[in-house]
């Protein structure tokens, strides 16, 4: 039978690969640029079990707008075996509404899938409207807010759950000292129907080794105050390795 685990296995396979693939993709594509990290990061909360991380973005920017595809890989080992995973993977776009380029729309479909929490496949396709506040090259700011519907299959065998949600983010990026950045990313998604709220931080040091490659530190934190049965709300990850550009 084809169930959902085995759509979620697939899906874990063929982002793994897309991610390997990512450079050669980048290559051969004109007019797009994107990174890859590989990264060793320490779970706590629902796993304590160290993981080996992979992680990596394509972007294409035009003259009033953007897409991009982005997506990561946690994996965690013990004894030699593959026993927990998360995963996700985003596709979106930004189009300009006013002549300033302040002002965008966006749209975006993010599947994700947390082994720890017993999400098998969440699925949240989403449109809504963002304001750049700062956008120059040493440091952005930018908000964001969506609505979208959510679909959850659950690995347990509770019953699927669908619904309208908010989606309201925040990205800050700085430079700091002389080539080294901060950036925040936060995004917070309540129910519309009553099933609680999800927050997810992700904040990343990076500091250049060579003009390709980043030394990136990040911590991440993911807050769901109504997980699963048995499962804790808030799980924190801090991810370290080197991310190469191109």
């Amino acid at each position: 039978m084809y169930t959902l685990k085995t759509k979620s296995s697939i899906t874990t396979l063929v982002l793994l690969s897309f991610l390997i693939a990512l450079p050669n993709i980048v290559s051969a594509a004109e007019g797009w640029k994107g990174d890859i990290g590989v990264g060793y990061n320490q779970s706590n909360g629902n796993t304590e079990k160290s993981s080996l991380s992979v992680a990596g973005h394509v972007k294409r920017i035009f003259e009033h707008s953007d897409f991009m595809l982005k997506g990561d890989i946690y994996m965690s080992t013990t004894d030699e075996r593959l026993d927990d995973q998360k995963w996700s993977g985003l596709a979106s776009s930004n189009f300009d509404i006013d002549d300033a380029g302040k002002w965008f729309t966006s749209f975006g479909v993010l599947i994700d899938h947390d082994r720890f929490a017993d999400i098998d496949v969440r699925i949240t396709p989403s449109a809504g409207i963002g304001y750049w506040f700062l956008d120059e090259d040493d440091i952005k700011l930018n908000v964001e807010g969506a609505l979208g519907y959510e679909s959850t299959s659950y690995r347990s065998g509770i019953p699927d759950e669908d619904g309208v949600v908010a989606l309201g983010k925040v990205f800050f990026e700085k430079q700091i000292f002389e080539k080294a950045r901060i950036a925040e990313h936060i995004t917070v998604i309540p129910s519309l129907e009553g099933g609680g709220f999800r927050v997810k931080s992700e904040t990343e040091f990076t500091n250049p080794l060579r003009d390709d490659l980043d030394l990136s530190v990040k911590y991440v934190v993911d807050h769901n105050s109504e997980p699963a049965a048995g499962k804790k709300k808030t799980d924190t990850r801090i991810v370290t390795g080197v991310k190469y550009s191109f």
